[in-house]
């Protein structure tokens, strides 16, 4: 999303009841919400963080050689990338604004340039890219409407956590010694049921499971919640035998 931003009060540059600015862009209202966030704290002559500054205006932590400043004239354009494309902040390094004025990047440091000339700032948590410098700013503006002459082509990586839970889950050598499997019981009749086929377990083991050298195997395992809801299924890369007189502990890793 494009927003352009203008510190002019004039009744083209904000929102009234009777008057939407074109493409819907409240530029007086944009610029000083960018002001406020990403700008308050810097000194207005340097650009460099005031000691006393009292904002947080989410300064990246290698940008302690850097700076940020608003143009005299407060024009600009800010790109915001939704978060739900970024994640929790966008990769710094892989920031590319593409169109016919040429490919802006960002230096890793929270700023954006066009070759060597800096021409904007880029909030990586946030997700949004600055262009402060007139030239460029210009280049998306096509009239005294602001309307964009091209829309840029903007690539970047995002970071999306991963959340990793780990389970240990420890099975006594006296339990899962058999198996509940139709197929491992004689006598299994077929059961019919509103047209349907079943097979109904006779609940007599056949007679190698009764020996005493039967050895069940297991290939999977499920995940329940307090309500005994089955939530995740675990497969493992191969069967796994379970001993008889041995304590087996299963190692289980859920990425979401």
């Amino acid at each position: 999303m494009a927003e352009y931003i203008n510190p002019k009060t004039g009744s083209r540059y904000f929102y009234t009841a009777s008057y939407s600015p074109p493409s819907g862009s409240h530029k007086l209202l944009n610029f000083y919400s960018i002001k406020h966030l990403y700008y308050s704290s810097f000194d207005t002559g340097s650009g460099y963080v005031e000691e006393s500054g009292s904002f947080e205006n989410y300064i990246e932590s290698s940008l302690s050689t850097g700076s940020r400043t608003l143009p005299a004239n407060g024009e600009g354009l800010c790109f915001s990338i939704p978060q739900k494309l970024y994640g929790s902040n966008l990769e710094p390094g892989t920031v590319s604004i593409s169109s016919s004025y040429g490919i802006i990047v960002d230096d890793e440091k929270g700023n954006l340039l066009n070759g060597s000339t800096k021409v904007g700032n880029v909030v990586y948590t946030h997700g949004q890219l600055i262009i402060t410098d007139r030239t460029a700013y210009l280049h998306y503006s096509s009239s005294a409407e602001e309307t964009p002459s091209k829309l840029p082509c903007i690539s970047f990586k995002s970071n999306v956590p991963i959340y990793t839970y780990n389970y240990s889950l420890k099975i006594p050598d006296y339990e899962y010694n058999h198996t509940l499997n139709p197929s491992a019981q004689s006598g299994s009749s077929i059961l019919t049921y509103s047209g349907s086929r079943y097979l109904q377990p006779s609940g007599i083991y056949s007679s190698n499971v009764r020996n005493s050298d039967f050895q069940p195997y297991i290939t999977s395992v499920g995940l329940y919640n307090d309500s005994n809801e089955l939530i995740a299924i675990g497969k493992l890369g191969r069967p796994l035998p379970k001993p008889k007189d041995t304590e087996l502990t299963i190692n289980l890793t859920l990425d979401i």
